[in-house]
Protein backbone atom coordinates (compact mmCIF):
# COMPACT_ATOMS: atom_id res chain seq x y z
CA UNK A 1 0.00 0.00 0.00
CA UNK A 2 1.31 3.42 -0.94
CA UNK A 3 2.33 5.38 2.13
CA UNK A 4 0.64 8.68 2.84
CA UNK A 5 2.15 11.41 4.96
CA UNK A 6 -0.62 13.65 6.34
CA UNK A 7 0.01 17.35 6.09
CA UNK A 8 -1.68 17.98 9.44
CA UNK A 9 -1.16 16.44 12.87
CA UNK A 10 -3.24 13.45 13.89
CA UNK A 11 -3.29 14.15 17.62
CA UNK A 12 -5.75 16.71 18.98
CA UNK A 13 -4.51 20.25 18.65
CA UNK A 14 -2.86 21.75 21.71
CA UNK A 15 -5.12 24.47 23.05
CA UNK A 16 -3.47 27.65 24.28
CA UNK A 17 -3.83 27.72 28.07
CA UNK A 18 -5.13 30.73 29.93
CA UNK A 19 -2.09 32.65 31.22
CA UNK A 20 -1.56 32.17 34.94
CA UNK A 21 -2.04 35.27 37.05
CA UNK A 22 1.35 36.67 37.92
CA UNK A 23 2.29 38.10 41.30
CA UNK A 24 3.00 36.79 44.76
CA UNK A 25 2.39 33.02 44.84
CA UNK A 26 -0.43 31.82 47.07
CA UNK A 27 1.58 28.66 47.76
CA UNK A 28 5.32 28.16 47.63
CA UNK A 29 7.36 25.00 48.18
CA UNK A 30 11.08 25.65 48.32
CA UNK A 31 13.68 22.88 48.35
CA UNK A 32 11.28 20.42 49.97
CA UNK A 33 12.54 16.99 50.97
CA UNK A 34 10.27 14.32 52.44
CA UNK A 35 11.59 11.04 53.77
CA UNK A 36 9.10 8.35 54.79
CA UNK A 37 11.00 5.60 56.55
CA UNK A 38 13.97 4.74 54.36
CA UNK A 39 12.38 6.12 51.20
CA UNK A 40 12.96 9.68 50.03
CA UNK A 41 9.66 10.59 48.38
CA UNK A 42 10.46 14.21 47.49
CA UNK A 43 13.97 15.43 46.73
CA UNK A 44 14.36 19.18 46.70
CA UNK A 45 10.98 19.93 45.16
CA UNK A 46 10.19 23.51 44.15
CA UNK A 47 6.72 24.72 43.18
CA UNK A 48 4.71 27.96 43.20
CA UNK A 49 0.94 28.21 42.74
CA UNK A 50 -0.81 31.42 41.71
CA UNK A 51 -4.25 32.85 42.31
CA UNK A 52 -6.96 31.96 39.83
CA UNK A 53 -5.18 29.16 37.97
CA UNK A 54 -5.78 25.47 37.41
CA UNK A 55 -2.56 23.55 37.97
CA UNK A 56 -2.55 19.88 36.94
CA UNK A 57 -0.08 17.56 38.64
CA UNK A 58 1.04 14.58 36.55
CA UNK A 59 3.20 11.57 37.31
CA UNK A 60 3.11 7.85 37.83
CA UNK A 61 1.72 6.35 41.03
CA UNK A 62 4.27 6.64 43.80
CA UNK A 63 5.99 9.76 42.47
CA UNK A 64 4.84 11.95 45.37
CA UNK A 65 1.61 13.60 44.18
CA UNK A 66 -0.36 12.65 47.29
CA UNK A 67 2.59 13.56 49.49
CA UNK A 68 2.66 17.03 47.94
CA UNK A 69 -1.04 17.52 48.68
CA UNK A 70 -0.54 16.40 52.27
CA UNK A 71 2.23 18.97 52.62
CA UNK A 72 0.03 21.78 51.32
CA UNK A 73 -2.86 20.87 53.63
CA UNK A 74 -0.63 20.54 56.69
CA UNK A 75 -1.19 16.81 57.14
CA UNK A 76 2.52 16.17 56.67
CA UNK A 77 5.63 18.12 57.62
CA UNK A 78 8.63 18.28 55.28
CA UNK A 79 11.84 16.59 56.39
CA UNK A 80 13.57 19.75 55.19
CA UNK A 81 12.70 22.77 53.09
CA UNK A 82 9.86 25.28 53.39
CA UNK A 83 6.14 25.10 52.67
CA UNK A 84 4.16 28.35 52.74
CA UNK A 85 0.49 28.73 51.82
CA UNK A 86 -1.09 32.19 51.88
CA UNK A 87 1.99 33.30 53.75
CA UNK A 88 1.50 30.83 56.60
CA UNK A 89 2.73 27.40 57.66
CA UNK A 90 -0.12 24.94 56.98
CA UNK A 91 1.35 22.45 59.44
CA UNK A 92 1.07 24.90 62.33
CA UNK A 93 -1.42 27.59 61.35
CA UNK A 94 -5.11 26.61 61.55
CA UNK A 95 -6.14 29.86 59.86
CA UNK A 96 -4.03 28.90 56.84
CA UNK A 97 -5.63 25.46 56.66
CA UNK A 98 -9.12 27.00 56.73
CA UNK A 99 -8.34 28.83 53.49
CA UNK A 100 -8.17 25.57 51.51
CA UNK A 101 -10.14 22.38 51.01
CA UNK A 102 -9.12 18.92 49.84
CA UNK A 103 -11.41 16.76 47.71
CA UNK A 104 -10.13 13.17 48.09
CA UNK A 105 -10.39 10.57 45.36
CA UNK A 106 -12.63 8.44 47.56
CA UNK A 107 -16.12 9.80 48.21
CA UNK A 108 -15.99 11.32 51.71
CA UNK A 109 -19.76 11.43 52.29
CA UNK A 110 -22.26 9.46 54.37
CA UNK A 111 -23.81 6.98 51.92
CA UNK A 112 -27.13 6.56 53.76
CA UNK A 113 -27.81 10.28 54.03
CA UNK A 114 -29.07 12.62 51.33
CA UNK A 115 -26.88 15.13 49.54
CA UNK A 116 -28.42 17.99 51.51
CA UNK A 117 -28.12 16.19 54.85
CA UNK A 118 -24.45 15.55 54.16
CA UNK A 119 -23.82 19.19 53.34
CA UNK A 120 -25.69 20.44 56.42
CA UNK A 121 -23.71 18.13 58.70
CA UNK A 122 -20.40 19.10 57.14
CA UNK A 123 -21.28 22.79 57.29
CA UNK A 124 -21.72 22.43 61.03
CA UNK A 125 -18.44 20.52 61.33
CA UNK A 126 -16.72 23.31 59.40
CA UNK A 127 -17.99 25.94 61.83
CA UNK A 128 -20.75 27.55 59.78
CA UNK A 129 -23.57 29.01 61.90
CA UNK A 130 -27.11 27.59 61.83
CA UNK A 131 -28.24 30.82 60.21
CA UNK A 132 -25.57 30.74 57.51
CA UNK A 133 -25.75 27.02 56.71
CA UNK A 134 -29.02 26.87 54.67
CA UNK A 135 -27.95 29.70 52.38
CA UNK A 136 -24.46 28.34 51.84
CA UNK A 137 -25.80 24.84 51.15
CA UNK A 138 -28.08 26.30 48.48
CA UNK A 139 -25.13 28.17 46.98
CA UNK A 140 -22.87 25.13 46.65
CA UNK A 141 -25.72 22.95 45.38
CA UNK A 142 -26.23 25.47 42.58
CA UNK A 143 -22.52 25.89 41.97
CA UNK A 144 -21.96 22.18 41.27
CA UNK A 145 -25.43 21.75 39.74
CA UNK A 146 -26.90 19.10 42.02
CA UNK A 147 -29.98 21.02 43.22
CA UNK A 148 -32.27 18.50 41.54
CA UNK A 149 -30.63 15.60 43.41
CA UNK A 150 -30.26 17.16 46.86
CA UNK A 151 -32.92 14.87 48.34
CA UNK A 152 -31.33 11.66 47.02
CA UNK A 153 -29.24 9.32 49.13
CA UNK A 154 -25.56 9.37 48.23
CA UNK A 155 -25.78 5.62 47.67
CA UNK A 156 -28.37 6.18 44.95
CA UNK A 157 -26.32 8.67 42.94
CA UNK A 158 -24.26 7.98 39.84
CA UNK A 159 -20.50 8.32 40.04
CA UNK A 160 -20.63 11.76 38.47
CA UNK A 161 -23.19 13.12 40.93
CA UNK A 162 -21.24 11.65 43.85
CA UNK A 163 -18.17 13.53 42.61
CA UNK A 164 -20.15 16.75 42.35
CA UNK A 165 -21.52 16.34 45.87
CA UNK A 166 -18.00 15.60 47.11
CA UNK A 167 -16.81 18.89 45.61
CA UNK A 168 -19.83 20.74 47.03
CA UNK A 169 -18.84 19.66 50.54
CA UNK A 170 -15.34 21.04 50.01
CA UNK A 171 -16.73 24.39 48.82
CA UNK A 172 -18.81 25.08 51.93
CA UNK A 173 -16.01 27.10 53.54
CA UNK A 174 -15.35 29.21 50.41
CA UNK A 175 -11.77 27.97 50.02
CA UNK A 176 -9.27 30.10 48.15
CA UNK A 177 -7.30 26.97 47.22
CA UNK A 178 -9.07 23.78 46.18
CA UNK A 179 -7.07 20.56 45.94
CA UNK A 180 -8.59 17.62 44.06
CA UNK A 181 -7.20 14.10 43.84
CA UNK A 182 -8.25 12.49 40.52
CA UNK A 183 -11.59 14.37 40.42
CA UNK A 184 -12.92 12.71 37.26
CA UNK A 185 -11.84 9.11 37.82
CA UNK A 186 -14.59 6.55 37.30
CA UNK A 187 -17.18 8.88 35.76
CA UNK A 188 -18.71 8.88 32.30
CA UNK A 189 -17.91 11.43 29.62
CA UNK A 190 -20.93 13.65 30.27
CA UNK A 191 -20.26 13.76 34.02
CA UNK A 192 -16.58 14.42 33.39
CA UNK A 193 -17.32 17.40 31.15
CA UNK A 194 -19.77 18.78 33.72
CA UNK A 195 -17.19 18.50 36.50
CA UNK A 196 -14.58 20.24 34.39
CA UNK A 197 -17.00 23.07 33.61
CA UNK A 198 -17.52 23.47 37.35
CA UNK A 199 -13.78 23.73 37.93
CA UNK A 200 -13.46 26.37 35.21
CA UNK A 201 -16.25 28.42 36.81
CA UNK A 202 -14.44 28.24 40.15
CA UNK A 203 -11.17 29.25 38.50
CA UNK A 204 -12.85 32.16 36.75
CA UNK A 205 -14.20 33.26 40.13
CA UNK A 206 -10.66 33.50 41.52
CA UNK A 207 -10.30 30.10 43.20
CA UNK A 208 -6.91 28.46 42.73
CA UNK A 209 -7.13 24.78 41.84
CA UNK A 210 -4.53 22.04 42.14
CA UNK A 211 -5.59 18.68 40.75
CA UNK A 212 -3.91 15.36 40.15
CA UNK A 213 -4.87 13.41 37.07
CA UNK A 214 -3.77 10.55 34.84
CA UNK A 215 -5.89 11.91 31.99
CA UNK A 216 -3.45 13.71 29.71
CA UNK A 217 -6.18 15.18 27.50
CA UNK A 218 -7.82 16.59 30.62
CA UNK A 219 -4.58 18.19 31.76
CA UNK A 220 -3.84 19.57 28.30
CA UNK A 221 -7.24 21.14 27.74
CA UNK A 222 -8.11 22.33 31.26
CA UNK A 223 -4.93 23.34 33.05
CA UNK A 224 -3.29 26.75 32.82
CA UNK A 225 -0.07 25.04 33.88
CA UNK A 226 1.02 21.46 34.45
CA UNK A 227 3.75 20.02 36.61
CA UNK A 228 5.35 16.62 36.07
CA UNK A 229 6.67 14.77 39.10
CA UNK A 230 9.35 12.13 38.58
CA UNK A 231 12.06 10.82 40.85
CA UNK A 232 10.85 13.05 43.68
CA UNK A 233 11.30 16.28 41.75
CA UNK A 234 9.24 18.63 39.60
CA UNK A 235 11.07 17.83 36.40
CA UNK A 236 8.87 19.94 34.10
CA UNK A 237 6.47 22.78 34.88
CA UNK A 238 4.62 25.42 32.89
CA UNK A 239 1.93 25.83 30.22
CA UNK A 240 1.70 22.70 28.06
CA UNK A 241 2.64 24.53 24.87
CA UNK A 242 5.76 25.96 26.52
CA UNK A 243 6.87 22.56 27.81
CA UNK A 244 6.44 20.97 24.39
CA UNK A 245 8.31 23.79 22.68
CA UNK A 246 11.13 23.64 25.22
CA UNK A 247 11.48 19.87 25.04
CA UNK A 248 10.83 19.08 21.38
CA UNK A 249 11.24 22.33 19.45
CA UNK A 250 10.12 21.74 15.86
CA UNK A 251 10.45 17.95 16.04
CA UNK A 252 7.55 15.76 14.97
CA UNK A 253 7.01 12.05 15.49
CA UNK A 254 6.94 9.85 12.41
CA UNK A 255 4.92 6.65 12.97
CA UNK A 256 5.48 3.82 10.51
CA UNK A 257 2.84 1.06 10.50
CA UNK A 258 3.78 -2.25 8.88
CA UNK A 259 1.43 -4.75 7.28
CA UNK A 260 2.85 -7.67 9.27
CA UNK A 261 5.00 -8.23 12.33
CA UNK A 262 8.66 -7.92 11.30
CA UNK A 263 11.25 -10.67 11.61
CA UNK A 264 14.78 -10.14 12.88
CA UNK A 265 16.21 -9.06 9.52
CA UNK A 266 13.44 -6.51 8.96
CA UNK A 267 13.91 -5.20 12.51
CA UNK A 268 17.59 -4.69 11.76
CA UNK A 269 16.72 -2.79 8.58
CA UNK A 270 14.22 -0.62 10.45
CA UNK A 271 16.87 0.18 13.03
CA UNK A 272 19.37 1.18 10.35
CA UNK A 273 16.75 3.57 8.96
CA UNK A 274 16.58 5.28 12.35
CA UNK A 275 13.28 3.77 13.47
CA UNK A 276 12.65 2.50 16.99
CA UNK A 277 10.13 -0.16 18.12
CA UNK A 278 7.02 0.65 20.17
CA UNK A 279 4.71 -1.45 22.34
CA UNK A 280 2.78 -2.25 19.16
CA UNK A 281 4.95 -4.67 17.11
CA UNK A 282 3.52 -3.23 13.88
CA UNK A 283 4.46 0.37 14.74
CA UNK A 284 7.93 1.91 14.60
CA UNK A 285 8.77 5.54 15.21
CA UNK A 286 11.34 8.20 14.53
CA UNK A 287 11.61 11.95 15.09
CA UNK A 288 12.24 14.58 12.46
CA UNK A 289 12.44 18.38 12.33
CA UNK A 290 11.23 18.72 8.75
CA UNK A 291 9.59 17.03 5.78
CA UNK A 292 13.00 16.23 4.33
CA UNK A 293 13.65 13.85 7.19
CA UNK A 294 10.83 11.48 6.28
CA UNK A 295 9.75 12.30 2.70
CA UNK A 296 12.13 9.68 1.33
CA UNK A 297 11.20 7.09 3.97
CA UNK A 298 8.57 5.16 1.94
CA UNK A 299 11.04 4.54 -0.89
CA UNK A 300 13.75 3.52 1.59
CA UNK A 301 11.42 1.02 3.23
CA UNK A 302 10.46 -0.47 -0.14
CA UNK A 303 14.14 -0.83 -1.10
CA UNK A 304 14.62 -2.92 2.04
CA UNK A 305 11.64 -5.09 1.11
CA UNK A 306 9.53 -3.84 4.01
CA UNK A 307 5.76 -3.99 3.47
CA UNK A 308 4.32 -0.67 4.57
CA UNK A 309 0.73 0.01 5.61
CA UNK A 310 0.97 3.74 6.32
CA UNK A 311 3.09 6.58 7.66
CA UNK A 312 1.67 9.20 9.99
CA UNK A 313 3.16 12.39 11.39
CA UNK A 314 2.15 13.45 14.90
CA UNK A 315 2.71 16.54 16.97
CA UNK A 316 4.42 15.82 20.31
CA UNK A 317 2.05 15.67 23.27
CA UNK A 318 2.11 15.18 27.02
CA UNK A 319 2.46 11.43 26.54
CA UNK A 320 5.82 12.08 24.88
CA UNK A 321 6.86 14.40 27.71
CA UNK A 322 6.07 11.73 30.30
CA UNK A 323 7.95 9.09 28.32
CA UNK A 324 10.92 11.44 28.06
CA UNK A 325 11.16 12.38 31.73
CA UNK A 326 10.51 8.84 32.96
CA UNK A 327 13.37 7.40 30.95
CA UNK A 328 11.62 6.63 27.67
CA UNK A 329 13.13 9.50 25.71
CA UNK A 330 12.09 9.21 22.06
Amino acid sequence: MEASIPARQTLSTIQAPTPAIEGTPIADLDGVHVRLGTREVLRGLNLSLHQGEIFALLGRNGTGKTTLMRLLTGQLRPTSGNVRVFGGDPGRDAATRRMMSLVPQDIALYPRLTVRENLEIMAGMAGLSKRETPLRVEEVLALVQVEDRQGDLIDHLSGGYKRRANIAAALLTRPKLLLLDEPTVGVDVEARLSLLRTLRRLRDGGTSILLTTHDLDEARSQADRVGILAFGQMVEEGPVADILRRMFGDSREVVVTLTREPGDSVKSSLGRLGLAPTANPLEWTSWSTGVEGFASLPASLRRHGIDLHEIRVREPGLEHVLAHVEGGQP
